[in-house]
């Protein structure tokens, strides 16, 4: 290192040129810094999951969901609606929105005198002004199930409209332009905002707040315990223009490089300024001593660079370690943190080996007031001569007490919980969080969960299948609001036939799907040839745990429902024991959709569950095969009063319509009816003359009367049904209309005659050669999967950077000190160190979080810095030929020193981050400046308590052992005296 030295005197000039020329380059690139809070960009993007998710986005509109929560004293008033039109239509002309959903343009399905009207809730040309008016539209948008808490709160009071914002777009900029739009026009009303383009310009906004106040804020702090430690303007200026410069260059290199801040790398000013400073601390320390032994400026730099260079160079080397670590992980964001403090840590590494001695040269060499004994006459250093007689004189004390505190810490881990909730990333009154709480409380969330179906979609089993899925997940925790295009198709059912469901041929599903074509809500749920459907949800939380626990039921549910073929068959064309099996499987697929509802509204217990479960079976055992006289009696009854209207293609007087009752009645009571028995009883009854003018029209009442029948004869079994079943339900459910809808929803499936059977089912049971397939294909998309994914990386990544670091700095410990148990003995205080983190994470409920998880492998790279300053240091004192004790009050007056002024200093650096907005970073803060603390004690108290009492050979001849018990007592002595 002489010769290094001798080079950085000889070339200061052009060095400190060269330091301004790359400073102030440095600080132009800045202007082209940007800001990255997507947390998508943050995966690899051949991501199984990222890659699913970036293709139902581009089939369906995108992806990210911008919610815009409304609330006033009541959303149906002429003021409020006014304004959420012209809100949407201004959404509707950001660039980048390719849907907006508010209640002024959202579908609405109605019955009306003439039928059936599928149009909007809301005049798109008039808004109602009339107050009876509005309020019965308040009545109806709160009496469906489809706006409740998806467009509307239950109260009334809040409204959200939802932009689908297309994947390939700047999110920032338009969440930005979203936002601005509605603080302009909102009025009166309270907004709130969700979603992760508007979290996007919520972030990005707290990056920039925190950079900008903090990295002040560090640079005071860190001056502030410079001077005090130094007192002079050299020991204040140099250190801190070193980490300054140091972190100017690598941010201003990272635009260079295409890189942009992210919710992590924000923090990598703050750390290089808190951490960069440790070499400039050690050179000038070391350079203060060399003066005040009688150097003049020129030699101490020259023998402050040759003595403690190559320890500057190893603790340089073993906190790259630490950060470098980090590129194991599969994240970006990980990754990008990693390299690029890595790379600040380095430049402060090199400025400290010569810019910082280049500029001493250059300075006037300012006399300290020094002790006795020729060292600095300070605080600090009387405080080292008093640790040295402690540690003398109680290292076995030292050992015990730490023994202790690792009991105690590895006792506590099990306490330690991997949870985390995003919303909890920021303060309470952050508006992300609040909006995110009104999110969850009043409508359900605003992450949206999804299943991407493939198959022939207007199949009726695949929308069977698609509702199936749609109740399960209604009743998985967190999981609200599931719809699809299979919703649409019930509801349209319901408003016709009064059963919300879906019918069993194509033909049914047909007629109502008419009714839907040209809609624009079909582009965000089905793609154009009808072969791909996307189920939607919203979760009601961003707790990772419960995000984790949602995803692995969703994907268990899927995987042993995975029927990805299977048989549509008419049971009136199978076998006996063919169609017994089918009606068998029917029944418990009815009990177990069932099932399915009631725990959705109500929750079931264990108990509650298998009693119910046992109702059902009974009621689906007991429904009859054929009407009985009641129930014949009534459905001919409605027949008669249908003819008597004239709607079946023949009208009669009510005489005709009783002897035409007659004839039914009898001839249905003998057997099953008939087209053809049907339109023989009424060529006899009625008038010829009618028959020849319309030959056709017989036959086509015909087969109305028996659909009639049919479906009367449905209805009633369906009530029946119901009606036992809710004779033996709690009283909570029997008056629950929705559940009654349910029940009838689901029993309806018992007069189909189709029903779809798992094509190896189909073969099992004798079923034909080479039937029909219906295929359908189901995979789990959305956020959800990849929150999970983003977490079990980072857990992994933390992971395998703490073990790497902690590796590689071994190795590189115990091939510097040429001994395996001077590697050994070295990384002990940093293991106390990182075992202690974890205990106060235990003890105190932290959770490992993405931030938190990152601290061990920091304070492994930064901590065992003291471990290295304080080894080097004490090995050349001890090879001065001097006694073990003689040579640790050295190291602890001159190395301890500077470690303590190190480890203040940057603990002081780590608390700013107490003051980010960020609730992660702020643990991480103060847990860090945790960890440099019990580092430095452990390297100045733990580390010499080891040496003293193992007395590693790695540090020299330990043959004064006599002397050293003699010495003991001496320097003990001494101490007390001057204390």
């Amino acid at each position: 290192m002489k010769k290094f030295a001798d080079w950085v005197i000889r070339l200061r000039i052009p060095i400190l040129i060269g330091v301004v020329v790359f400073t102030v380059f440095s600080g132009y690139s800045l202007r082209n810094l940007k800001i990255n809070s997507d947390i998508l960009s943050y995966l690899p993007q051949d991501d199984p999951n990222v890659v699913l998710f970036n293709k139902v986005g581009e089939k369906f509109g995108g992806n990210s969901l911008a919610m815009v929560a409304l609330e006033g004293e009541d959303v149906f008033s002429f003021e409020t609606l006014t304004k959420i039109r012209m809100l949407t239509r201004a959404f509707e002309e950001v660039e980048g929105v390719t849907n907006v959903i508010s209640l002024t343009n959202i579908l609405d399905i109605k019955k009306t005198e003439d039928g059936l009207e599928v149009g909007k809730l809301i005049d798109k040309r008039r808004i109602p002004q009339d107050k009876s008016e509005l309020e019965r539209l308040r009545a109806y948008t709160l009496s469906k199930d489809m706006y409740v808490e998806s467009l509307i709160s239950s109260d009334g009071r809040m409204t959200t409209i939802l932009c689908r914002v297309r994947d390939d777009v700047n999110k920032d900029e338009v969440g930005r332009k979203i936002r601005d739009i509605t603080e302009r026009e909102r009025g009166n009303l309270k907004a709130y905002y969700a979603g992760i383009p508007l979290w996007m310009a919520f972030i990005n906004d707290i990056i920039s707040s925190d950079v900008v106040r903090l990295v002040p804020l560090v640079a005071l702090l860190v001056m502030l315990t410079l001077y005090v430690s130094f007192r002079t303007f050299r020991g204040v200026a140099l250190p801190l223009a070193t980490v300054m410069m140091s972190a100017l260059w690598v941010v201003g290199l990272m635009p260079l490089f295409g890189v942009e801040f992210t919710l992590i790398s924000d923090g990598i000013p703050v750390l290089l300024i808190a951490i960069g400073s440790a070499y400039g601390i050690h050179m000038i320390n070391k350079y203060n001593e060399d003066v005040r032994s009688g150097d003049t400026k020129l030699e101490g730099i020259r023998d402050a660079l040759s003595e403690v260079g190559l320890p500057i160079v190893l603790a340089g080397a073993t906190t790259l370690i630490g950060f470098l670590s980090f590129l194991t992980s599969n994240l970006s964001l990980i990754r990008e943190f990693g390299l690029f403090t890595a790379l600040g840590v380095l430049f402060a590494l090199i400025i400290s080996v010569t810019f910082l001695p280049a500029a001493l040269s250059f300075l006037k060499v300012k006399p300290p007031k020094v002790n006795h004994k020729g060292m600095e006459d300070t605080a600090i250093t009387r405080f080292m001569d008093r640790l040295g007689a402690a540690i003398l004189k109680r290292e076995k004390v030292i050992l015990i007490g730490a023994m202790v505190v690792v009991g105690v810490v590895v006792a506590g881990l099990p306490k330690i919980k991997r949870e985390v909730n995003m919303v909890e990333y920021f303060k309470e009154n952050s508006p992300i969080r609040v909006a995110e709480e009104v999110m969850e409380h009043k409508f359900g969330g605003a992450v949206p969960v999804q299943i991407y179906v493939r198959g022939e979609v207007k199949n009726p089993f695949v929308l069977k299948k698609m509702r199936m899925i749609e109740r399960y997940m209604a009743t998985v925790p967190h999981v609200n609001d599931p719809q699809s295009v299979a919703d649409l198709i019930c509801e349209i059912n319901d408003v016709m036939n009064g059963r919300y469901e879906i019918p069993d041929t194509e033909a049914g599903v047909s007629n109502l799907w008419f009714f839907l074509e040209g809609n624009e809500v079909l582009d965000q749920l089905i793609t154009p040839d009808h072969k791909e459907a996307v189920i939607q949800a919203k979760l009601g939380t961003i707790d990772t745990k419960k995000i984790t626990d949602v995803v692995n039921r969703l994907e268990q549910y899927l995987n042993a429902r995975s029927d990805t073929a299977f048989v549509v068959v008419n049971l009136a064309e199978v076998s006996h024991d063919f169609r017994i099996e089918l009606e068998k499987a029917r029944r418990h697929r009815i009990r177990n959709n069932i099932l399915l509802d009631v725990e959705r509204r109500h929750g079931l217990e264990a108990g509650d569950g298998a009693e119910l479960g046992r109702i059902l079976d009974d009621a689906l055992r007991r429904i009859p095969k054929e009407p009985d006289e009641a129930a014949r009696a009534h459905i001919l009854n409605t027949v008669v009063e249908t003819l008597q209207e004239g709607e079946e293609d023949v009208e009669v007087d009510r005489r005709t319509a009783m002897r035409i009752k007659a004839d039914l009645t009898l001839a249905f009571s003998r057997k099953a009816l008939s087209v053809s028995d049907v339109e023989n009883i009424l060529k006899r009854r009625v008038d010829p003359a009618v028959i020849e003018e319309d030959p056709e029209a017989l036959r086509y009442a015909a087969e109305s009367i028996l659909a009639l029948i049919k479906d009367g004869w449905s209805e009633i079994k369906v009530a029946r049904t119901i009606q036992r079943v809710k004779e033996n339900l709690p009283e909570r459910m029997r008056e629950d209309e929705q559940l009654h809808k349910d029940l009838k929803a689901n029993l309806w499936e018992i007069n189909e005659d189709h029903v779809a059977v798992p094509y190896e089912t189909y073969h099992k049971l004798g079923g034909e050669d080479d039937p029909e397939i219906v295929r359908i294909s189901l995979q789990q998309t959305g956020l959800p999967p990849i929150y999970r994914e983003l977490d079990r990386q980072l857990l992994r990544s933390q992971i395998q950077s703490l073990v790497l670091a902690l590796v590689l700095v071994f190795i590189l410990l115990t091939v510097q000190l040429r001994s395996l148990t001077g590697g050994l003995i070295s990384i002990v205080p940093i293991v106390f160190t990182v075992l202690v983190n974890f205990g106060v994470m235990a003890y105190f409920h932290i959770p490992l979080d993405d931030a938190t998880m990152m601290i061990s492998a920091v304070a492994v790279g930064i901590g065992i810095d003291y471990t290295i300053h304080f080894i080097s240091r004490f090995k050349v004192e001890f090879g001065r030929e001097k006694s073990a004790l003689e040579a640790l009050d050295k190291t602890l007056e001159t190395a301890g020193r500077a470690i303590l002024i190190n480890a203040a200093s940057v603990m002081m650096g780590f608390l700013v981050l107490v003051l980010s907005n960020l609730v992660p970073m702020q643990r991480f803060g103060w847990l860090t400046a945790l960890t440099m603390v019990t580092s430095a004690v452990g390297a100045i108290t733990l580390l010499p308590a080891l040496i003293m009492i193992t007395k590693a050979k790695f540090m020299g001849s330990w043959s004064l052992t006599g002397f050293v018990e003699t010495m003991r007592e001496k320097t003990i002595g001494e101490g007390v005296r001057r204390n």
